[in-house]
């Protein structure tokens, strides 16, 4: 930061009444002439700009109108924003163009812009400056607002200052494009458009994506916009070739007249143009991503675009982590070697292209070492590095990453290029769909998995014909893809079954493929369908169909297959599948012995099925895969069909290394995760004589510890790897206790706001009926959209429906931290039904209103299923199974980083999902599994069994029972000592003073700590080691 910027900000928060308007303008413009703006030439900042109708300008910089106060009180602001308003106006009615506005009195900057919708001024963003430490905050706000400099070197940050989800440009773009969707939302192309969008992302992402999610599409338009721009700025062409013809930029014009195709195409997102502003849209985000000089790229900088514009909450919901580079490069090195130039590698879910990135680079190396010319070394690399993704953006953004990996090469003297990137269904659900030597088959009336199982919307296709692909004339993807879009083009001109068809001969010559040939005649009758499919108005859906099938089946063509598998699959949970999916996905998994039963489908995701069907799609035998996967993947449960490496008739899989990266920090994802490495075989039983190829997993790891930069060059010598054995989790595993039989999850008491309540004193003087009592829902900074904003819930209700209720927070060691309260339709040890709960006015006023809620705000699976609220609260009974029961119960803690148990005696506590409870015979068998659980030594034994988090072990759920616990044995002296341990236990807790607010972790902690000072809880952990001394077999 320069010393002058900063002596400028000291002024604009200067007190001294003496300064005017006039010097805060003054100093403005003196900031704005900072050279990091890049205003000092043409488009220099203009002070006291006049208008035709005779009022004047402040300040003009850019595209942007600044309109100065000398102190901008609410007052002066209210009055000031029809001005800003007219001047904005103005600006736009003269030059066509697309203006925002500031006010500002140098401590405050409010950016402005009109509505495109409604005309009506809006605020888009605001900064307060309050101190001279906030000079770096005003200086890059400003320069996202106005978008007036260049050569600014693409890096994570400044990609996320500039573009980001918290700059004022995104918070402005986001706005006015949401703006341009709403007022087409008549449209039946951009419909359209947005419909199958969604339905491919469901394909992706399952039911954890949800078309009501206007915000996502409105993202992912600006990225593949932006992703457009930064291919055309690879390329060369300038802000102002862009600004021309912002249509045929997006469009790929410019490409295709250069001999360069499939890096860009219009694709879902250019319904923007069916809007007469949307050029200006277009034009305003050529000039913010023309800031950057893409040349200085050095990694996938993309990644981190799309990253800075889409949260980590919806990234984690669609199971989007993107590689960091040093990952990718490590990986790379692992699985392609140094002899690359004749090894075709594949990664099948290329994300935003970070591994094609450093593939790319790393042939294109060898290329040079080997000597080849550049034209021989961008042949090649096409026809040597490949991408395949569903998801739409992922595409676009890949594409480009490709062409930066190109770089300056590109410039030079070269033959046509392909980028070998494709939107493509890897795992190819519609499996009717085939592939033989020297064709590919389509049916037309393909499943559309992403439909969830009740959705009215009809299937993608739904009419009984085939398309046929010959393939004997073509031999890289590349030309095939050509071919393709070229008849699909012409096909799109036949608008009514009435018109005459076009011939097909001109294409077809195109490509050397003579009309009176075998495969000629075979696309003639393909073409003629394409006419009839696109005069029923189906021409958007058949080039997205032909994309998701063609492509990835073109790959998995006898003789077409790759030599190196590579990338990061997509972590989709089976619960996020929408039921159709969920279905072929374990058809599939069971075929190829990764599918452990429904007790374990919750724990599942697409990850170890998405390798599988990878490498056998596309891989040749005898060929290496390298993944970056879950840490799970390595030791749980759910994988131990994958672990196997016996992935269905004549397919094995070798993994050959496994890494570890738990102790790598940062951490690369949310969640912890590891690399494999192996060797895929497909072989025939009959040379083999009976004999299966190698397969399996190794009994060892390699732990990597150490902190990590951002290339493999620099983190590679700062890593650390030691060989570790390593046991996996089976499904054949038995619980060792006998206390498995009996414990039992809580119930899923959900929505919260709905059910837990807090006591109030009702309306003024109006007091309230005997037998009721006035509540208010209890609300949580944990709740989550869409009902973290619903408004509470207010009633009086009687007062048996006030139940007594321990939430995971509720309870710490040997001690009820607090007891809350639900308004449940229970009474008699029952769940109620409807007829009872109208018998009672009050609570039937609460149901009514919970219920009515539930049925409009409800998401995803509960939505399309129908659940009722009453359905949710006893979900797998979870709330039934309780009522009744036994008078002393043990509750502990389902998940945490150290296991926490209480016993209770009162058989009226419900007791919620994050706990587990367990019936006790007496009094001396609750407080005696109560001491045995809060031993410390039970949770630093349990953890092998745990899931893992950021934070380390996670979940405890019934793994506890794994260990050789024993069932209370009232003779046996040493159950006995554990019983006066665990007596004495409870007589310190209750003696800890809890401050009150004191979070409950912290409550815990201080509980535990009085425990290690008294000295019990290293005796409870002597006399419960016996039992752990070892993983139990049983």
């Amino acid at each position: 930061m320069s010393e002058l910027s900063e002596a400028v900000v000291v002024r604009l928060l200067s007190k001294d009444h003496t300064r005017t308007e006039a010097d805060v303008q003054s100093d403005i413009k003196e900031l704005l002439l900072q050279p990091r703006f890049g205003l000092e030439d043409q488009h220099s900042p203009k002070l006291e700009v006049h208008t035709e109708d005779g009022r004047r300008i402040d300040i003009l910089a850019g595209a942007t109108v600044i309109e100065v106060k000398k102190d901008l009180t609410p007052v002066v602001r209210r009055a000031a924003e029809p001005q800003l308003s007219g001047y904005i106006e103005n600006r736009i009615t003269l030059t066509g163009g697309r203006y925002n506005g500031i006010l500002t009195d140098g401590r405050i900057w409010a950016l402005y812009e009109l509505d495109p919708a409604t005309g009506e001024l809006a605020v888009r963003s605001e900064l307060i400056v309050s101190t001279i430490d906030d000079t770096e905050r005003l200086v890059a706000w400003l320069g996202s607002v106005l978008a007036t400099d260049h050569g600014l070197t693409p890096t994570p940050s400044t990609i996320e200052d500039r573009l980001g989800v918290d700059s004022p440009a995104y918070a402005q773009d986001h706005a006015y494009l949401a703006s341009l969707y709403d007022s087409l939302a008549g449209d039946g192309t951009v419909s359209l458009k947005r419909a199958l969008w969604a339905r491919l992302l469901r394909s992706a992402l399952g039911t954890g994506f949800d078309n009501t999610q206007g915000r996502l599409f409105i993202d992912h338009t600006m990225l593949v916009i932006e992703a457009t721009v930064i291919a055309h700025a690879i390329m060369g062409f300038t802000e102002q070739d862009m600004m021309a013809d912002p249509a045929a930029m997006l469009a790929g014009d410019k490409f295709t007249e250069h001999d360069i195709h499939n890096a860009v195409e219009p694709g879902f997102f250019d319904w923007l143009l069916q809007h007469a502003d949307g050029r200006k849209f277009i034009r305003q985000l050529i000039r913010r991503v023309a800031v950057f000089d893409w040349d200085k790229a050095e990694h996938d900088v993309l990644k981190h675009l799309y990253e800075s514009v889409v949260n980590a909450a919806t990234r984690k919901t669609l199971g989007e982590y993107y590689t960091p580079d040093w990952l990718a490069e490590a990986v790379i090195e692992r699985t392609m070697g140094d002899d690359v130039l004749d090894k075709r590698v594949l990664d099948a879910a290329c994300g935003s292209g970070t591994f094609l990135f450093h593939a790319v680079r790393r042939y294109l190396a060898a290329a040079d070492a080997a000597g080849h010319s550049p034209i021989q070394a961008i042949n090649g690399v096409q026809s040597h590095v490949f991408g395949l993704d569903i998801h739409p953006v992922s595409v676009a953004l890949a594409r480009t990453t490709y062409l930066m990996a190109l770089g300056p090469r590109l410039a030079g003297p070269r033959d046509p290029i392909t980028v070998p990137i494709y939107l493509g269904d890897a795992v190819q659900w519609a499996s009717d769909a085939s592939a033989a030597a020297d064709t590919i088959k389509i049916p037309v009336d393909a499943q559309d998995l992403a439909n969830t199982a009740t959705a009215a919307e009809p299937t993608l296709i739904d009419i009984e014909q085939t398309l046929i692909f010959p393939l004997s004339s073509i031999d890289d993807p590349g030309t095939f893809d050509r071919l393709t879009t070229a008849l699909t083009d012409l096909a799109q001109t036949v608008t009514d079954k009435k018109m005459k068809r076009p011939s097909a001969v001109s294409v077809l010559n195109q490509f050397s493929i003579s009309p009176t040939s075998e495969d000629g005649k075979i696309l003639t009758e393909t073409f003629k369908l394409l006419c009839d499919l696109n005069a029923e108005g189906r021409n958007h859906i058949w080039s997205f169909f032909i994309r998701n099938q063609v492509r990835p089946l073109w790959f998995s063509l006898p003789g077409r297959k790759v030599d190196v598998l590579i990338g990061n699959p997509p972590w989709v949970s089976y619960r996020h599948m929408t039921g159709p999916m969920q279905a072929q996905f374990q058809s599939f998994c069971t075929r190829r012995n990764l599918w452990h039963g429904k007790s374990l489908s919750t724990q599942q995701d697409l990850v170890a099925l998405f390798i599988v069907r990878a490498c056998e799609l596309y891989l040749k035998d005898g060929s290496k895969f390298g993944f970056v996967t879950p840490l799970a993947v390595l030791d749980r449960k759910p994988y131990q069909g994958f672990r196997a490496g016996n992935w269905g008739m004549y397919e094995r899989g070798q993994i050959t290394e496994w890494w570890d990266l738990e102790n790598v920090r940062p951490q690369p994802f949310p969640v912890p995760a590891g690399s494999l490495f192996g060797v895929h075989r497909n072989y025939d039983a009959v040379p083999f004589g009976g004999k299966e190829p190698p397969h399996g997993s190794p009994d060892t790891k390699h732990v990597v510890s150490g902190r990590t930069a951002s290339t493999w060059e620099d983190t590679a010598p700062a890593l650390t790897r030691a060989i570790a054995p390593y046991s996996a989790r089976t499904t054949t595993e038995k619980a060792a206790s006998p206390y498995d039989a009996l414990a039992r999850n809580g119930a899923t008491i959900f929505p919260r706001y709905m059910f837990f309540v807090t006591r109030t004193g009702g309306s003024g003087r109006l007091g309230h009926a005997a037998g009721k009592q006035p509540v208010v829902s209890r609300r949580s900074a944990l709740e989550n959209p869409p009902w973290k904003n619903r408004p509470d819930l207010h009633g009086s209700v009687e007062k048996q429906f006030l139940h007594p209720t321990l939430l995971g927070e509720s309870i710490g060691p040997f001690r009820v931290l607090e007891v809350l309260e639900t308004v449940l339709p229970v009474a008699g040890g029952k769940l109620l039904d409807q007829s009872e709960i109208d018998k009672s006015p009050g609570l039937a006023q609460w149901w009514k209103a919970a219920n009515s809620d539930w049925d409009a705000h409800k998401t995803g699976q509960t939505r399309t299923s129908g659940m009722t609220l009453t359905e949710r609260l006893d979900m797998m009974n979870g709330l039934t199974r309780q009522l009744g029961g036994a008078k002393h119960r043990i509750l502990y803690s389902k998940s945490g980083n150290t296991l926490a148990a209480v016993r209770t005696d009162d058989p009226d506590h419900i007791v919620e999902n994050a706990l587990y409870f367990v019936p006790a015979k007496n009094e001396s068998e609750a407080v005696y599994l109560t001491a045995v659980l809060n031993a410390p030594a039970v949770t630093v034994a349990v953890a092998q069994y745990q899931s893992r988090g950021l934070f380390g072990a996670r979940h405890f759920d019934k793994y506890v029972w794994l260990l050789p616990i024993p069932r209370y044995d009232a003779t046996n002296p040493d159950h006995e000592h554990i019983v006066k341990l665990g007596r004495r236990a409870e007589a310190v807790s209750a003696e800890v003073d809890i401050p009150e607010n004191t979070g409950f972790q912290r409550a815990r902690k201080l509980i535990r700590n009085a425990l290690c000072d008294d000295g019990v809880s290293a005796e409870l952990d002597a006399a419960v080691t016996a039992w752990l001394s070892g993983p139990s077999n049983a």
